[in-house]
């Protein structure tokens, strides 16, 4: 069952059987106005995942449609239409700020949650974690389609968790934001729930010992309460007493780079609460795989969704790492490629965002941020390595641009690359295909000249033509690709090379 799979999660929760999930355990975008798009600027597909602003545009204009239409044969949907229209009413008077992003954001997440309560097991449960920003529309929008499908058991509504941390903004005209929400639904009332514990507040209180040695209190009936068994944990889950839930900070060993990373231990406990071994949980906003990695760790199966192809890479290399998993043996991938049939499968239908999507991924394979298309003449991933010449005794920067050809590449292309290659005073350019290139394409590398870095020479112009021998074994990259020591290309240090505080982004978890 263990899944990851890329693409819009709505489209992928379509295709999900009903009551098919245990459990669901999600950190989606929050509508906080915040813009990660720096680490890619070219997509609009990926545009959304990057940025978490919204517009009343087109798309959520769509959004809204079809909800309206689903309404008329779902009562799930008419529920979720009925309360969007309340909204309008509200959200049109708004005098400040961007007046349609929260009925944008809101057109969004409505139908997303309306499928995650369809693919719900009578005893399931969900957990949606968001902070003040968007937590009060959500909680309605909740409301109504949980309240749909319960109309005898109003008891489907569990818990306002509060999760309190140590960093966070401390403005001047406020107090400190330092909590996010999570809102704990279930089901119906034969959702599975386990008690949890954590360390209790005051140990001197458990003065006595029985005949195993075991401390307790006993309250004002004569019932005991034991050391070892820990305190019921309530709603408010802080760093203070728990130190595993706080903030993950550069120190931390979990951390990844991600910006709106989450520690293991918060879904850990939420996992072990709502279900059991064996248990299906589910993450829609999967990003760095946290869900998906407390999941495994607790023996549970998992699925994972994410719209980005770039969130999968680190959380593949999150599983290898952390469980010792591999793709197409222990669990499989789809909308990732994985062999050169996949990458056929991903580009054959001309959908240009799938373009756009694999252009991202190969240019990572070679340590580069993806950047800006333009089409014919421009550079798909560049970046920049600083080369330390010993007998010099000094250091000198190199910039690497890189292009992206599915198609059959033509000499007119290559020579539009070159000449972009000198605009940008780019030391290396590779350019990427997945058929061969020519015999006058090999000699406009000649005529490109080298780069020579510590008496080594490197063609200025290289080809690197992706093929099954690169997925049988990525490292032979170094062989097909010749660069100086400093960029050797790494893929088992995908997750520390290509996700740090210098190119955060917006992914989940």
């Amino acid at each position: 069952m263990n899944k990851l799979y890329f693409g819009d999660n709505l489209e992928i929760l379509r295709e999900i059987d009903d009551a098919r999930v245990h459990l669901i355990c999600t950190d989606p975008p929050f509508n906080s106005g915040r813009d990660y798009n720096a680490f890619i600027r070219d997509s609009l597909a990926q545009k959304k995942a990057f940025t978490d602003t919204w517009t009343w545009d087109t798309a959520a204009q769509d959004a809204r449609a079809d909800i309206e239409r689903r309404a008329h044969t779902s009562d799930t949907y008419k529920a979720l239409d009925e309360c969007l229209k309340g909204y309008d009413a509200v959200l049109r008077r708004a005098v400040s700020g961007n007046k349609g992003a929260m009925r944008a954001y809101l057109a969004f997440m409505g139908p997303r949650l309306a499928e995650m309560h369809r693919v719900l097991t009578p005893t399931g449960s969900i957990y949606l974690h968001c902070d003040a920003t968007a937590s009060h529309y959500l909680k309605c929008v909740m409301d109504a389609i949980w309240n749909q499908a319960n109309r005898k058991d109003n008891d489907f509504f569990r818990n306002e968790i509060v999760w309190h941390y140590q960093a966070g903004t401390a403005p001047k005209t406020a107090f400190g934001r330092k909590h996010d929400t999570i809102f704990f639904y279930r089901k119906s009332r034969n959702s599975c729930f386990h008690r949890q514990s954590k360390p209790v507040r005051n140990p001197d209180r458990y003065k006595f010992v029985d005949e195993n040695g075991r401390k307790y209190d006993v309250n004002g009936v004569g019932k005991r309460y034991y050391l070892d068994e820990g305190q019921t944990c309530d709603d408010v889950w802080t760093y203070v007493q728990e130190k595993q839930f706080q903030q993950l900070n550069s120190q931390s060993k979990e951390r990844l780079g991600y910006p709106t990373q989450k520690p293991r231990a918060l879904y850990e406990r939420m996992i072990k609460a709502s279900s059991n071994e064996g248990d299906i949980v589910l993450d829609p906003f999967c990003g760095c795989g946290t869900t998906i990695d407390a999941a495994h760790t607790l023996k549970r199966q998992w699925m994972g969704i994410d719209l980005t192809i770039l969130a999968l890479d680190p959380m593949r290399q999150r599983l290898a790492d952390r469980h010792g998993l591999q793709p197409s043996i222990d669990y499989h991938i789809e909308g990732y490629p994985t062999n050169m049939q996949e990458v056929r499968k991903l580009l054959k239908e001309g959908d240009k965002r799938k373009y756009h999507d694999f252009s991202n991924w190969a240019v990572t394979r070679l340590g580069l941020n993806p950047t800006r298309d333009v089409g014919d003449g421009g550079h798909d991933g560049a970046g920049h390595v600083t080369l330390w010449n010993p007998q010099q005794m000094k250091e000198t920067d190199a910039r690497i641009l890189a292009e992206v050809k599915t198609g059959k590449p033509t000499i007119t292309q290559v020579r539009a690359f070159c000449q972009v290659m000198t605009q940008n005073n780019a030391e290396i350019g590779i350019f990427i295909t997945l058929e061969p290139v020519s015999a006058g394409m090999r000699q406009q590398a000649e005529e490109m000249g080298t780069f020579e870095h510590n008496v080594q020479t490197y063609p200025r112009l290289q080809f690197w033509q992706i093929d099954d021998a690169y997925f049988a074994n990525p490292e032979i990259i170094n062989t097909l690709v010749r660069l100086p020591a400093e960029w050797r290309l790494r893929p088992t240090q995908k997750s520390e090379r290509h996700f740090d505080d210098r190119q955060t982004h917006f992914l989940r978890g």
